[in-house]
């Protein structure tokens, strides 16, 4: 979510609604995301895909004395060298105040030569509290993939209340064994410097 985002949303946790469904099986796979950037942002998310590519994720975001949760369930669709697609339902809920909703989401990742697209885009709807619904646009990272390395731009964007808000710059990343550490410098509506490590197993 863009700066503003994270001042005036407020935070979020949850009961997430699940989805299920046969598909053909696939290695089951646990993901955790780190990150921390400038204006005490903070996120930890972790994320566990069964075989069958139901995907279960819960998240932190703090900025300040602001505390979101997030707790949701989701389908994965596509191939894995390729592309793929996660629908995804999450409760939320969080502090200061009582405020909650559930966010309707979809995570995308396509890969196409050296080029890769990857970034998460939802739309909050609350159900109590004072948080207006609002659509917004998630680490939408465009990147060039060059050996180990990617190199490219990341843009998050929001709606709230009809005025827009983004932040746009470019990202560095290289994957490893473990993950990825990849580090932002974005502006636009303010300003942010960003550090994300990801470890999958």
């Amino acid at each position: 979510m863009a700066a503003r985002l994270r001042r005036e949303s407020g935070a979020l946790l949850a009961a997430a609604v699940g989805l299920a469904g046969a598909a053909a099986p696939a290695r089951a796979q646990s993901e955790i995301e780190l990150r921390a950037a400038t204006g005490a942002y903070r996120f930890v998310d972790v994320s566990y895909e069964f075989r069958n590519r139901v995907v279960v994720d819960a998240l932190h975001v703090g900025v300040s004395d602001v505390q979101e949760y997030h707790l949701g369930a989701g389908y994965e669709l596509g191939s894995d060298s390729a592309w793929s697609v996660t629908p995804i339902v999450y409760g939320v809920l969080g502090t200061p105040g009582r405020r909650q909703g559930v966010t309707l989401g979809v995570f995308a990742d396509f890969r196409s030569g050296s080029w890769r697209v990857r970034g998460f885009a939802g739309r909050f709807f609350p159900t109590g509290g004072t948080v207006p619904g609002y659509t917004f646009v998630d680490a939408f990272d465009l990147t060039r993939v060059i050996g180990s390395w990617e190199v490219g731009a990341s843009m998050d964007a929001d709606q709230i209340g009809g005025s827009p808000g983004w932040l746009l710059g470019p990202t560095l990343k290289r994957n490893d064994g473990l993950g990825a550490w990849a580090v932002s410098c974005r502006t636009g509506d303010g300003s942010e410097f960003r550090v994300i490590r990801t470890l999958q197993f």
